[in-house]
């Protein structure tokens, strides 16, 4: 069980967070049927507010567990444990996780929140990073997942993991979330982190979190759209993607954050200073048999001819084989290549050029789609500088 930090109750501290684990714990445990009473819970809500009723359930179970003697039912003093008041390691917060139902005696809560989680087991954290070590990572960064997910149940007893689509995505793959209507990404194939195996998303799927009432989510997912429906960042949901994003930062881990809107997001680098698009124009340029160079708002080529660049259109214009090129691109490409070479052997007359078809324009297209696709296979050697 995670330690409170200060007192709650009659006049204790009342920090939000000890009192909503305090308050689980009583929720958690169940009072002895009376005259008069069901057996039942000492409390029923876990609201992180240690008001007349937390201190009350307090109250009711020092008398019946802390100031008694269990033997012989006689009312007693101790020592270790002041009247209304749970103080941290104090008689009444030990005879607390002695008397809480087995199944819960490791709750945690974020420190400022108030949503109370089970523990994840070491099983279930090794079974994360089993997924990850199937799933398709750079080395170095591999690692640093890895070292995020134990980082986060070593400090926190959440067993967090990889979210759908989360690791090394394939230019197609990319595409697909890029035209799928949802909005998840801006980015077209080869203009993601993800394309080349050095970012990551991570999630609280499996997250078993309790409800104001006492119930335990059992389906919780990635996104957390069991504590936040609306996905508009409830402050509950923050705190964990808060938390989630100050370990995977830190030292000990040594990733970078992406966009701060884009929560579950962690990668290999700082990208302040680095562009995606340019850097895709590098990676092209490297893997395939073409020269490539970003503009604004499209890609700029050489056709393969050596020569001047043209604007070939976007990422996924090009992918989808629906590049901007046209014939007159085809027909200044291939004169100024003829020109920068000339015929050899002296007096032989220079060809008259070959008018482009429209075969010749589809065909281009399909050849700056197998250049992408080259540098999709070559992902492993993609540098942000």
């Amino acid at each position: 069980m995670q330690a409170i930090r200060n007192s709650v109750g009659d006049g204790g501290t009342n920090e939000r967070s000890d009192s909503a684990l305090v308050q689980a714990i009583l929720v958690k445990t169940t009072r002895a049927a009376a005259p008069g009473r069901q057996a039942g819970p000492y409390l029923t809500v876990i609201d992180g507010d240690a008001g007349n009723n937390t201190k009350n359930a307090i109250r009711a179970f020092q008398n019946e567990h802390v100031f008694v003697n269990e033997v012989t039912q006689q009312s007693m003093a101790n020592p270790g444990a002041t009247p209304g008041l749970v103080r941290p390691g104090d008689a009444t917060w030990t005879k607390m996780l002695e008397k809480v139902d087995p199944a819960f005696t490791d709750m945690r809560v974020l420190f400022g929140g108030k949503t109370v989680y089970v523990a994840a087991t070491e099983n279930q954290k090794q079974a994360r990073i089993n997924e990850v070590n199937a799933l398709t990572f750079a080395p170095i960064f591999r690692t640093r997942v890895i070292n995020c997910i134990t980082q986060m149940h070593l400090l926190h007893g959440i067993a967090i993991g990889v979210c759908r689509q989360g690791d090394r995505r394939t230019f197609q793959a990319q595409y697909d979330l890029l035209t799928n209507g949802q909005g998840v990404t801006n980015a077209g194939p080869g203009e993601s982190n993800h394309n080349f195996g050095m970012a990551v998303d991570l999630g609280f799927a499996g997250l078993r979190w309790l409800r104001t009432n006492g119930a335990v989510v059992e389906n919780e997912d990635s996104w957390l759209h069991r504590l936040d429906p609306g996905q508009t960042l409830v402050p509950e949901a923050l705190k964990f993607w808060e938390t989630l994003r100050t370990v995977g930062t830190s030292p000990a881990v040594g990733a970078f954050r992406g966009p701060i809107a884009d929560r579950p997001h962690l990668q290999n680098w700082n990208d302040a200073n680095v562009s995606m698009t340019r850097r895709l124009a590098v990676h092209l340029t490297n893997s395939g048999s073409m020269c490539w160079e970003r503009a604004t708002g499209a890609y700029r080529c050489d056709l393969g001819f050596g020569g001047a660049l043209f604007t070939v259109g976007t990422a996924a214009q090009i992918w989808n084989r629906q590049a901007t090129v046209t014939a007159q691109m085809i027909q200044d490409g291939r004169a100024a290549y003829a020109a920068a070479h000339p015929p050899q052997g002296g007096a032989q007359p220079r060809r008259a050029p070959v008018p482009v078809t429209d075969q010749d324009v589809r065909d281009m297209r399909a050849e700056l789609r197998r250049q992408f696709d080259l540098a999709d296979a070559n992902w492993a050697n993609w540098t942000p500088n």
